[in-house]
């Protein structure tokens, strides 16, 4: 009965009563959609750590996290080879040799750290073959002597990529139906070949408008650029007799990952054309790299089962070698309630002062009730039951326009292209896709309904110190 008399009186008031399902809606949809938000860059600065960038757990020569010298690969390979190959709680696993370097062509330089590696392993554990980016060639799939495979970063600073109006990009903004007159400034400027993007930039700036360059400037820099592919680039290191040595590679591919610091430190080429120049012996390599079954074994219990069976080595997981991924996976949840608590308690005030309004308006009605006899129990019930309507209607309302708002966005994705240098500088994508798990909705209601019951105690208090003989004779 008092659950029954609680709901008809959220409705006695429907403009106020809406005011306030209408605030706790757009809060909920508000807070739901930005943890969906959080959680779906999280998983993808997961996912790019774990499968693109260190992989679950790295085991390498103690000293070589702290010196990254040649000389310190990794002791008994053999054995651990063999253990590797014959546990069932590992998946995949690759092995790199690396040497820092310096790479150079006739227009620029750079230090990268040049990784050795089997490509046909390498795609067991590693997902960067997916990130060669279009017009940049390919992941080792050719035969030209000492491939190489650099980042979109790199090839920036070894100038190894122009910008050129072309025919082909004319006619795809003819299909666009880009006005006449943009084409026209454009063409003044056609087959020209400009070595960077700065200068580019400044030639797009002198022939077009500003709102030109706003609307068309994305597409017309990106069918613009041309990766130099097949170029040379020279390397100069030290090999591991400790004698200067200089080896040129040809770029075969060109790749772009949602991490600027990983792209611009590395560079891959085939283990064995590397071994040759740098004087590498068999099976002398610097990091192995697995993927485990996560399924059936705890990722820190079997790293932990590996340091202790090859105490020679060190080993790490990729909380460890990835500390931000980590920090966010292991606190995301917390960041999720924080911003809901954030929010309802911004609410609660609103709602407060909601219920204190109705309180007052029933005083007589209230006084009659403890007149015949409800007592003080029944009426706290009455008003938190009120309360807690109020609040878990819009509550629930807003997660279901959440959970659409999250699906239709976790499909089509959020671009942040506007600022995506900034993005990837802390190796966060700039297309995230929001998503959500069942569980937060669980969460949500609990602290809304935890939120309405606290919020119902002021207002309670405010209706118990009635007297019911002066409530009734006051008009």
């Amino acid at each position: 009965m008092i659950t029954s008399i609680s709901w008809k009186n959220v409705w006695r008031n429907k403009s106020r009563s809406m005011i306030v399902i209408g605030a706790v809606t757009l809060g909920t949809l508000s807070g739901v959609f930005v943890a969906g938000m959080m959680k779906g860059w999280v998983d993808q600065r997961i996912h790019s750590a774990i499968h693109t960038e260190v992989s679950h757990i790295k085991m390498q020569h103690p000293e070589y996290l702290n010196n990254e010298e040649i000389k310190y690969t990794i002791p008994n390979y053999s054995e651990i080879e063999n253990y590797l190959n014959n546990s069932e709680n590992v998946k995949a696993w690759t092995k790199h040799t690396k040497i820092m370097a310096m790479a150079a062509t006739s227009r620029g330089n750079t230090g990268v750290m040049l990784k050795g590696i089997n490509p046909d392993e390498e795609k067991r554990v590693s997902d960067l073959y997916t990130n060669i980016v279009k017009g940049g060639g390919n992941y080792f799939e050719s035969e030209f002597k000492n491939p190489i495979v650099i980042s979109e970063k790199t090839a920036d600073q070894l100038r190894l990529i122009n910008y050129q109006i072309t025919d082909n990009l004319i006619d795809t903004l003819k299909l666009l139906k880009v006005k006449d007159h943009t084409i026209e400034s454009l063409a003044s400027i056609k087959d020209k070949r400009f070595i960077t993007e700065k200068k580019f930039k400044s030639a797009l700036e002198e022939i077009l408008h500003k709102n030109e360059i706003r609307v068309h400037g994305p597409v017309i820099m990106q069918m613009a650029k041309h990766y130099k592919v097949k170029s040379k680039i020279v390397f100069t290191f030290s090999g591991s007799n400790g004698e200067m040595s200089y080896q040129s590679f040809r770029v075969v591919g060109v790749y772009k990952t949602a991490n600027t610091m990983f792209d611009q430190m590395n560079a891959f080429v085939i283990a064995d054309d590397l071994a040759k120049v740098a004087g590498f012996e068999p099976n002398k390599y610097h990091e192995i790299n697995m993927i485990i079954n996560e399924e059936s074994v705890d990722i820190k219990d079997f790293s932990q089962t590996l340091a202790e069976k090859f105490s020679e080595t060190n080993v790490m997981t990729w909380k460890e070698l990835a500390p931000d991924a980590g920090m966010m996976a292991d606190f995301m949840q917390v960041y999720y309630y924080i911003i809901m608590g954030v929010i309802f308690f911004a609410l609660a005030f609103g709602i407060i002062n909601t219920m204190l309004m109705a309180i007052l308006e029933r005083i007589k009605e209230l006084g009659m009730l403890m007149a015949i006899g409800m007592n003080k129990k029944r009426v706290f019930n009455m008003i938190m039951l009120e309360t807690v309507f109020l609040t878990l209607t819009g509550s629930v309302v807003g997660m279901i326009l959440g959970a659409i708002t999250i699906g239709i966005t976790g499909r089509v994705g959020l671009n942040f292209s506007s600022v995506q240098e900034g993005f990837e500088a802390f190796g966060w994508s700039a297309l995230v896709y929001p998503s959500i798990e069942l569980s937060f909705f669980f969460g949500v209601t609990l602290m809304v309904i935890a939120i309405g019951i606290l919020a119902s105690i002021i207002p309670a208090r405010k209706a118990l110190k009635l007297n019911p003989v002066e409530a009734i004779r006051m008009e």
